[in-house]
Protein backbone atom coordinates (compact mmCIF):
# COMPACT_ATOMS: atom_id res chain seq x y z
CA UNK A 1 0.00 0.00 0.00
CA UNK A 2 1.28 3.42 -0.92
CA UNK A 3 2.04 5.55 2.13
CA UNK A 4 -0.77 7.97 2.89
CA UNK A 5 -3.66 6.11 1.21
CA UNK A 6 -5.60 5.73 4.46
CA UNK A 7 -4.68 9.17 5.77
CA UNK A 8 -7.32 11.91 5.78
CA UNK A 9 -7.19 13.80 2.50
CA UNK A 10 -7.00 17.07 4.44
CA UNK A 11 -3.77 16.00 6.16
CA UNK A 12 -2.09 15.21 2.83
CA UNK A 13 -3.40 18.49 1.41
CA UNK A 14 -1.83 20.54 4.21
CA UNK A 15 1.52 18.77 3.92
CA UNK A 16 1.65 18.99 0.09
CA UNK A 17 0.53 22.61 -0.15
CA UNK A 18 2.97 23.73 2.51
CA UNK A 19 5.87 21.98 0.80
CA UNK A 20 5.10 23.27 -2.68
CA UNK A 21 4.21 26.84 -1.78
CA UNK A 22 7.19 27.20 0.54
CA UNK A 23 9.39 25.91 -2.28
CA UNK A 24 8.21 28.76 -4.51
CA UNK A 25 8.95 31.27 -1.75
CA UNK A 26 12.45 29.88 -1.19
CA UNK A 27 13.39 30.21 -4.88
CA UNK A 28 12.09 33.77 -5.38
CA UNK A 29 15.03 35.73 -3.89
CA UNK A 30 17.65 33.59 -5.63
CA UNK A 31 15.91 33.79 -9.00
CA UNK A 32 15.82 37.59 -8.73
CA UNK A 33 19.58 37.86 -8.24
CA UNK A 34 22.25 38.27 -10.94
CA UNK A 35 22.22 35.46 -13.53
CA UNK A 36 25.84 34.58 -12.75
CA UNK A 37 25.03 33.63 -9.14
CA UNK A 38 22.71 30.76 -10.04
CA UNK A 39 21.53 30.64 -13.67
CA UNK A 40 19.38 27.58 -12.92
CA UNK A 41 17.36 29.33 -10.20
CA UNK A 42 14.88 30.91 -12.63
CA UNK A 43 14.14 27.50 -14.12
CA UNK A 44 13.66 26.03 -10.65
CA UNK A 45 11.31 28.89 -9.75
CA UNK A 46 9.15 28.26 -12.81
CA UNK A 47 8.99 24.54 -12.07
CA UNK A 48 8.07 25.30 -8.45
CA UNK A 49 5.22 27.59 -9.53
CA UNK A 50 3.78 24.93 -11.83
CA UNK A 51 3.98 22.27 -9.12
CA UNK A 52 2.32 24.62 -6.64
CA UNK A 53 -0.47 25.41 -9.11
CA UNK A 54 -0.96 21.66 -9.63
CA UNK A 55 -1.31 21.19 -5.87
CA UNK A 56 -3.90 23.97 -5.59
CA UNK A 57 -5.87 22.38 -8.42
CA UNK A 58 -5.54 18.90 -6.91
CA UNK A 59 -6.99 19.97 -3.56
CA UNK A 60 -9.33 22.69 -4.82
CA UNK A 61 -12.38 20.90 -3.33
CA UNK A 62 -10.90 21.30 0.17
CA UNK A 63 -9.81 24.94 -0.06
CA UNK A 64 -11.51 28.33 0.36
CA UNK A 65 -12.20 29.71 -3.10
CA UNK A 66 -11.02 33.28 -2.47
CA UNK A 67 -7.75 32.22 -0.88
CA UNK A 68 -7.03 29.78 -3.72
CA UNK A 69 -7.75 32.52 -6.27
CA UNK A 70 -5.23 34.85 -4.59
CA UNK A 71 -2.44 32.27 -4.61
CA UNK A 72 -3.18 31.22 -8.20
CA UNK A 73 -3.01 34.83 -9.34
CA UNK A 74 0.32 35.41 -7.56
CA UNK A 75 1.83 32.18 -8.87
CA UNK A 76 0.91 33.06 -12.45
CA UNK A 77 2.41 36.52 -12.00
CA UNK A 78 5.62 34.97 -10.70
CA UNK A 79 5.72 32.55 -13.61
CA UNK A 80 5.23 35.37 -16.13
CA UNK A 81 7.90 37.47 -14.42
CA UNK A 82 10.32 34.55 -14.69
CA UNK A 83 9.31 33.63 -18.24
CA UNK A 84 11.34 36.23 -20.13
CA UNK A 85 14.35 35.65 -17.88
CA UNK A 86 14.25 31.91 -18.57
CA UNK A 87 13.91 32.41 -22.34
CA UNK A 88 16.89 34.76 -22.31
CA UNK A 89 18.96 32.31 -20.25
CA UNK A 90 18.29 29.46 -22.67
CA UNK A 91 18.87 31.58 -25.77
CA UNK A 92 22.05 33.24 -24.46
CA UNK A 93 23.65 29.94 -23.48
CA UNK A 94 22.76 28.34 -26.79
CA UNK A 95 23.98 31.34 -28.82
CA UNK A 96 27.24 31.54 -26.84
CA UNK A 97 27.98 27.87 -27.56
CA UNK A 98 27.24 28.41 -31.27
CA UNK A 99 29.47 31.51 -31.34
CA UNK A 100 32.39 29.52 -29.93
CA UNK A 101 31.85 26.73 -32.44
CA UNK A 102 31.67 29.16 -35.38
CA UNK A 103 34.73 31.03 -34.11
CA UNK A 104 36.79 27.83 -34.17
CA UNK A 105 35.30 26.60 -37.44
CA UNK A 106 35.08 27.81 -41.04
CA UNK A 107 32.73 30.75 -40.19
CA UNK A 108 34.69 33.06 -37.88
CA UNK A 109 32.75 36.16 -39.02
CA UNK A 110 29.48 34.49 -38.12
CA UNK A 111 30.98 33.63 -34.76
CA UNK A 112 31.88 37.28 -34.15
CA UNK A 113 28.37 38.40 -35.08
CA UNK A 114 26.88 35.88 -32.69
CA UNK A 115 29.29 36.99 -29.96
CA UNK A 116 28.06 40.59 -30.32
CA UNK A 117 24.49 39.38 -29.86
CA UNK A 118 25.52 37.35 -26.81
CA UNK A 119 26.88 40.57 -25.30
CA UNK A 120 23.55 42.31 -25.97
CA UNK A 121 21.60 39.39 -24.52
CA UNK A 122 23.75 39.32 -21.40
CA UNK A 123 22.73 42.88 -20.59
CA UNK A 124 19.08 41.98 -21.15
CA UNK A 125 19.47 39.00 -18.82
CA UNK A 126 20.45 41.36 -16.01
CA UNK A 127 17.38 43.52 -16.63
CA UNK A 128 15.10 40.48 -16.85
CA UNK A 129 15.63 39.72 -13.14
CA UNK A 130 14.06 43.00 -12.05
CA UNK A 131 10.42 41.85 -12.48
CA UNK A 132 11.17 38.83 -10.27
CA UNK A 133 12.62 41.05 -7.55
CA UNK A 134 9.56 43.31 -7.84
CA UNK A 135 7.27 40.30 -7.34
CA UNK A 136 9.19 39.24 -4.27
CA UNK A 137 9.01 42.72 -2.73
CA UNK A 138 5.27 43.02 -3.38
CA UNK A 139 4.58 39.59 -1.91
CA UNK A 140 6.57 40.49 1.20
CA UNK A 141 4.27 43.50 1.58
CA UNK A 142 1.22 41.27 0.97
CA UNK A 143 2.31 38.83 3.72
CA UNK A 144 2.74 35.69 1.61
CA UNK A 145 3.82 33.57 4.58
CA UNK A 146 0.93 34.72 6.77
CA UNK A 147 -1.56 34.08 3.98
CA UNK A 148 -0.12 30.59 3.52
CA UNK A 149 -0.68 29.79 7.19
CA UNK A 150 -4.26 31.03 6.98
CA UNK A 151 -4.87 28.96 3.84
CA UNK A 152 -3.64 25.80 5.56
CA UNK A 153 -5.71 26.52 8.66
CA UNK A 154 -8.84 26.59 6.48
CA UNK A 155 -8.32 23.25 4.68
CA UNK A 156 -11.58 21.30 4.83
CA UNK A 157 -11.89 17.61 5.73
CA UNK A 158 -13.92 17.04 2.55
CA UNK A 159 -16.72 14.55 2.02
CA UNK A 160 -17.27 12.78 5.33
CA UNK A 161 -13.57 13.03 6.08
CA UNK A 162 -12.59 11.05 2.96
CA UNK A 163 -9.36 9.10 2.92
CA UNK A 164 -6.65 10.36 0.61
CA UNK A 165 -6.91 7.23 -1.57
CA UNK A 166 -10.61 7.77 -2.27
CA UNK A 167 -10.09 11.49 -2.81
CA UNK A 168 -7.18 10.91 -5.19
CA UNK A 169 -9.12 8.47 -7.37
CA UNK A 170 -11.98 10.95 -7.75
CA UNK A 171 -9.79 13.95 -8.52
CA UNK A 172 -7.36 12.39 -10.99
CA UNK A 173 -10.01 11.36 -13.53
CA UNK A 174 -10.82 14.84 -14.92
CA UNK A 175 -7.11 15.66 -15.14
CA UNK A 176 -6.50 12.62 -17.33
CA UNK A 177 -9.52 13.56 -19.47
CA UNK A 178 -8.19 17.09 -20.02
CA UNK A 179 -4.82 15.79 -21.14
CA UNK A 180 -6.27 13.43 -23.74
CA UNK A 181 -8.71 16.11 -24.92
CA UNK A 182 -5.67 18.26 -25.75
CA UNK A 183 -3.98 15.24 -27.36
CA UNK A 184 -7.00 14.73 -29.64
CA UNK A 185 -6.28 18.00 -31.49
CA UNK A 186 -4.50 17.88 -34.84
CA UNK A 187 -1.36 19.33 -33.20
CA UNK A 188 -0.23 21.22 -36.27
CA UNK A 189 0.16 24.70 -34.83
CA UNK A 190 2.17 26.16 -31.98
CA UNK A 191 -0.87 26.90 -29.80
CA UNK A 192 -2.11 23.30 -29.84
CA UNK A 193 1.37 21.93 -29.19
CA UNK A 194 1.82 24.37 -26.31
CA UNK A 195 -1.55 23.39 -24.82
CA UNK A 196 -0.64 19.70 -24.96
CA UNK A 197 2.71 20.36 -23.28
CA UNK A 198 1.05 22.33 -20.48
CA UNK A 199 -1.62 19.67 -19.90
CA UNK A 200 1.12 17.03 -19.85
CA UNK A 201 2.99 18.98 -17.18
CA UNK A 202 -0.15 19.40 -15.11
CA UNK A 203 -0.92 15.69 -15.26
CA UNK A 204 2.65 14.69 -14.41
CA UNK A 205 2.76 17.01 -11.39
CA UNK A 206 -0.67 15.75 -10.30
CA UNK A 207 0.54 12.15 -10.57
CA UNK A 208 3.28 13.02 -8.09
CA UNK A 209 0.56 13.99 -5.62
CA UNK A 210 -1.89 11.19 -6.44
CA UNK A 211 0.70 8.42 -6.68
CA UNK A 212 -1.54 6.17 -4.59
CA UNK A 213 -3.90 5.71 -7.57
CA UNK A 214 -1.27 4.07 -9.78
CA UNK A 215 0.61 0.78 -9.44
CA UNK A 216 4.34 1.61 -9.32
CA UNK A 217 5.13 0.15 -12.74
CA UNK A 218 2.27 1.97 -14.46
CA UNK A 219 3.15 5.19 -12.68
CA UNK A 220 6.76 4.98 -13.81
CA UNK A 221 5.88 4.27 -17.46
CA UNK A 222 3.24 7.00 -17.62
CA UNK A 223 5.51 9.54 -15.94
CA UNK A 224 8.38 8.69 -18.31
CA UNK A 225 6.11 9.14 -21.34
CA UNK A 226 4.82 12.50 -20.06
CA UNK A 227 8.35 13.69 -19.28
CA UNK A 228 9.54 12.69 -22.76
CA UNK A 229 6.57 14.53 -24.27
CA UNK A 230 7.44 17.62 -22.25
CA UNK A 231 11.12 17.53 -23.26
CA UNK A 232 10.41 16.97 -26.96
CA UNK A 233 7.84 19.75 -27.11
CA UNK A 234 10.18 21.93 -25.04
CA UNK A 235 12.71 21.86 -27.88
CA UNK A 236 10.02 23.06 -30.27
CA UNK A 237 8.93 25.81 -27.87
CA UNK A 238 12.50 27.05 -27.29
CA UNK A 239 13.25 27.32 -31.01
CA UNK A 240 9.88 28.89 -31.87
CA UNK A 241 10.33 31.44 -29.07
CA UNK A 242 13.86 32.26 -30.24
CA UNK A 243 12.70 32.71 -33.86
CA UNK A 244 9.98 35.11 -32.72
CA UNK A 245 12.45 37.10 -30.60
CA UNK A 246 14.94 37.42 -33.49
CA UNK A 247 12.12 38.48 -35.83
CA UNK A 248 11.05 41.25 -33.44
CA UNK A 249 14.63 42.44 -33.00
CA UNK A 250 15.27 42.44 -36.75
CA UNK A 251 12.20 44.65 -37.29
CA UNK A 252 13.31 47.16 -34.66
CA UNK A 253 14.84 50.38 -36.02
CA UNK A 254 17.84 50.12 -33.71
CA UNK A 255 18.77 46.70 -35.12
CA UNK A 256 20.23 47.91 -38.43
CA UNK A 257 23.88 46.97 -37.66
CA UNK A 258 22.81 43.42 -36.76
CA UNK A 259 19.74 42.98 -38.96
CA UNK A 260 21.34 40.53 -41.38
CA UNK A 261 22.59 38.35 -38.51
CA UNK A 262 19.22 38.49 -36.75
CA UNK A 263 17.34 37.50 -39.91
CA UNK A 264 19.73 34.59 -40.48
CA UNK A 265 19.29 33.44 -36.89
CA UNK A 266 15.51 33.74 -37.23
CA UNK A 267 15.58 31.43 -40.27
CA UNK A 268 17.83 28.96 -38.47
CA UNK A 269 15.53 28.84 -35.44
CA UNK A 270 12.46 28.39 -37.65
CA UNK A 271 14.13 25.40 -39.31
CA UNK A 272 15.07 23.93 -35.93
CA UNK A 273 11.53 24.48 -34.63
CA UNK A 274 10.09 22.68 -37.63
CA UNK A 275 12.52 19.79 -37.17
CA UNK A 276 11.57 19.55 -33.48
CA UNK A 277 7.87 19.52 -34.41
CA UNK A 278 8.43 16.70 -36.90
CA UNK A 279 10.48 14.76 -34.36
CA UNK A 280 7.65 15.05 -31.86
CA UNK A 281 5.03 14.02 -34.44
CA UNK A 282 7.07 10.91 -35.25
CA UNK A 283 7.49 10.01 -31.57
CA UNK A 284 3.89 10.82 -30.55
CA UNK A 285 2.45 8.16 -32.84
CA UNK A 286 -1.18 6.95 -32.67
CA UNK A 287 0.11 3.68 -31.20
CA UNK A 288 2.01 5.48 -28.43
CA UNK A 289 -0.99 7.64 -27.61
CA UNK A 290 -3.32 4.61 -27.48
CA UNK A 291 -0.86 2.72 -25.31
CA UNK A 292 -0.66 5.55 -22.80
CA UNK A 293 -4.43 5.91 -22.74
CA UNK A 294 -4.88 2.17 -22.13
CA UNK A 295 -2.55 2.32 -19.12
CA UNK A 296 -4.55 5.12 -17.59
CA UNK A 297 -7.89 3.47 -18.40
CA UNK A 298 -6.82 0.11 -16.92
CA UNK A 299 -5.71 1.88 -13.76
CA UNK A 300 -9.01 3.71 -13.42
CA UNK A 301 -11.04 0.54 -14.08
CA UNK A 302 -9.00 -1.34 -11.48
CA UNK A 303 -9.63 1.39 -8.94
CA UNK A 304 -13.38 1.41 -9.72
CA UNK A 305 -13.77 -2.35 -9.34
Amino acid sequence: MVDGEQMPASHVAVRTLRQRLENVWSWLPEAGSEPQRDPESVHQLRVATRRALAALEAFRDLLPEKQVAWFEKQLRRIRRAAGDARDLDVLTDRLAAAAQADGRGPRPQVGKARARLVSMLSKQRECSRRPIRDRHEKLLESDWTGRLERLLENVSTGRKGATFGAYARRRVRPMISRFFAAADHRLRNADELHELRIEGKKLRYAMEIFATVFPPGVRARCSDALERLQETLGDFTDHASAADRFRRWANDKSASPNRETLERLQREEEILADEARKKFAKWWSPARRRGLMRRFERTLRRESA
